[in-house]
């Protein structure tokens, strides 16, 4: 029997004045918020599995931060599905909605990594999100957003429409995938 766990990687590019990016970026060891290469970008990198530890993905260190995507991260439909992700209302949590001007201007791009017993990768998915908008409560924050890309991404329909996949492509919208 294996044991397969699952971590989510969250980075959150988030915009505002380049002087606000640069006194917010950095502000403390634990967080892993750092001045992106766009003017007035400011970059957060949590993940949700390793609590209390930062980790290296992709060759960038990602903080602990607890939270959780809700809503469909993967469709393919393209009908630009709506993706929240939830946080306590934490002081790095607020941070993330008050830079990306209430997450409205923020993108977001969320990987799911499936890990064996040793932490060795067996699979990783990335996906892309723009922000639309952020809700609080008293308990928790929730950030919204929507695909970035609609279903004739990277992924779907897994190899190039030809003719000899197709035949001899219709007038109308009508295609059989063989």
């Amino acid at each position: 029997m294996s044991n397969i766990r699952i971590v989510q990687y969250f980075e959150l590019v988030a915009f505002t004045n380049a002087a606000a990016a640069k006194s917010l970026a950095n502000l403390s060891t634990t967080d892993t918020i750092v001045v992106g290469r766009e003017p007035g970008s400011i970059i957060h990198r949590y993940q949700n599995y390793f609590v209390n530890e930062q980790v290296r993905w992709n060759g960038e260190q990602y903080a602990f931060a607890p939270f959780r995507a809700e809503g469909t991260t993967s469709n393919l439909n393209g009908d630009n599905a709506l993706v929240q992700v939830l946080f306590p209302n934490v002081e790095v949590a607020i941070r993330l909605v008050e830079q990306g001007n209430g997450n409205r201007l923020s993108r977001l791009t969320l990987t799911t990594a499936w890990l064996n017993v040793n932490n060795g990768l067996i699979k990783s998915y990335a996906e892309r999100f723009i922000g639309i908008g952020a809700a609080f409560s008293e308990t928790t924050i929730e950030l919204r957003f929507r695909s970035a890309m609609d279903s004739v991404g990277a992924n779907f329909p897994a190899r190039s429409l030809s003719r000899n996949l197709v035949g001899i492509l219709p007038l109308n919208a009508d295609l059989f995938l063989q």
